[in-house]
């Protein structure tokens, strides 16, 4: 797995988004979920939907890899 570098709060939303959906536990998938939801309380709503869409964008390209 590579390192993955957070520089800013939608930097942090997405990849806590993109966690939420692959953790391997539900407890992990809700504790992903309670952070994104704090970090999503700091930004505004365009932000938050553009970290959404980039996350759903990342997921896409991973199932993609996958089926390679």
């Amino acid at each position: 797995m590579e390192a993955i570098e957070i520089n800013s709060p939608t930097d942090a939303l997405t990849l806590a988004l993109i966690l939420a959906v692959t953790a391997k536990t539900e407890k992990l998938s809700q504790e992903c979920l309670e952070h994104a939801q704090e970090i999503a309380a700091t930004l505004n709503p365009k932000e938050v939907e553009l970290c959404k869409m980039a996350a759903e964008v990342a997921l896409e390209i991973q199932k993609e890899g996958k089926h390679r």
